[in-house]
This record gives C-alpha cells, sequence and structure tokens, in this order.
C-alpha cells in the first residue's frame, strides 16, 4: 500500500478520534510511526500499524478483551434497602444478567450490571462490571465516572479515583461533574492535593464559563482559606 493510501486512511481514523494527538513520521520510504495515546485509540478501532508502515484492519471481534467478570456473584450485602426495593434491585440484576448474556459486548448491560450491584451494596462487583466496560469502549465516560465516585466514597481507594476522575476530564472537558469529583476527592480525601483544587476548578470554567456550580465551588475553597 502506498504512502498515500496509508496517509488516507490515518486522516478517516483521526476524524474518530476523541482523546489523543496523532503522531506520524512520513520518511517517502516506507515507514510510518504513531504513538502513544493515538496508538492506543487505534487499536481499539481495530486498526493495527505494522513495523513496515502497512496498515492492518482488524475486526472488532477479534480484538483481545479481559476476561469478562463473573456473572453469578452473592446478593447477601449489608445494604440498607426496603424489601420491596431490594426485590426490584433483584430483578433489574437478573435483567441485566439475561441481557448480557445475549449480547456480552454491549456496554449498557454492563453500565447497568454495576449500577444493581452497588445498590445491593457489592461494590466490588460494580468495580469489575464498570472496569471490564472500560475494557469495551475506552472513550465512554460513563464507567470512567462511575469508577471515579466509587473507588472514592465506596472503596476507599483515592488514587484509582483520581484516575478515573481525571480520564473522565480528559474524555469531556466541559462536563461538570468531573471537576466536582476532583474537588470532593481532594478537599475530603486527599488534603495533600488542595492546592491544586482552584487551578482544576479555574480549567473547568475556563471550558464551561456557564459553569455556576464550579464558580460556586471556587468560591467556597477560597472562602474556607481565608478562614
Amino acid at each position: 500500500m502506498t504512502n498515500k493510501k496509508i496517509l488516507g486512511i490515518i486522516g478517516i481514523v483521526a476524524l474518530a478520534m476523541v482523546a489523543g494527538v496523532l503522531i506520524y513520521r512520513d520518511t517517502r520510504g516506507s515507514n510510518l510511526e504513531i504513538t502513544g495515546e493515538a496508538s492506543d485509540t487505534l487499536k481499539n478501532l481495530g486498526i493495527e500499524m505494522t513495523g513496515d508502515g502497512k496498515v492492518e484492519i482488524v475486526p472488532i471481534s477479534e480484538i483481545k478483551l479481559p476476561p469478562a467478570p463473573v456473572l453469578v456473584r452473592s446478593t447477601d450485602f449489608n445494604a440498607a434497602l426496603l424489601p420491596e426495593v431490594k426485590s426490584i434491585t433483584l430483578a433489574n440484576l437478573d435483567s441485566a444478567i439475561i441481557a448480557i448474556k445475549k449480547d456480552p459486548k454491549n456496554i449498557l448491560n454492563w453500565i447497568d450490571l454495576g449500577i444493581q450491584r452497588k445498590q445491593l451494596g457489592d461494590y466490588e462487583g460494580a468495580r469489575d462490571a464498570w472496569e471490564y466496560t472500560k475494557a469495551l469502549d475506552q472513550n465512554n465516560i460513563v464507567p470512567w465516572n462511575n469508577l471515579g465516585d466509587l473507588y472514592h466514597f465506596y472503596l476507599k481507594d483515592y488514587k484509582k479515583s483520581e484516575e478515573n476522575w481525571k480520564k473522565t476530564i480528559a474524555l469531556k472537558p466541559d462536563y461538570m461533574q468531573g471537576y466536582r469529583g476532583l474537588y470532593e476527592l481532594y478537599t475530603y480525601s486527599m488534603k495533600e492535593k488542595t492546592s491544586e483544587i482552584p487551578i482544576m476548578l479555574k480549567q473547568g470554567i475556563a471550558k464551561n464559563p456557564e459553569a455556576a456550580d464550579l464558580k460556586a465551588l471556587l468560591a467556597e475553597h477560597e472562602k474556607a482559606l481565608v478562614k
């Protein structure tokens, strides 16, 4: 395949990329190099670059995924649910499992599975479902958002929470909940990073000038510093 055709394919792919910068080297011989996050995105789309500059289209069905989480887990957790609410949640959980068995790569089904497990108090099960959702579609902000909250308030893994909130913001820079999530994390649980709060909030406001919530959080933070 000629370099002209290769670059044409890369141009088409670039339109579908929502994160990362496409970096290539055209030596007008045969080498084409794609690095960094762009390379990962190409793989997610089923496109791989070989060492000789050729493009290989890999069917999505052949892309390797991590092992899927087990679908059958205990439902005996200590979540304070009314009997009727628990009954509905268990029914929703069964429906999510049935849907996944019919369509194992439907991310909405996996997101729903995580929601029902979190509702029951199965936080590890919710984590596994949403982490797998990320493997299915790394550019969907829902699992990153959900995991940011889950790791912070329920699993107490603050580093993982920060990682997921930052990725949420990277995927959607004007998403206010991502900044609020980081604000809560730095304010309550990672106080060594409170100095980053105003910088982070101002970045969010710059991306979304109508973000009244973020402006209120910034004012609240600055007021607390005066005290």
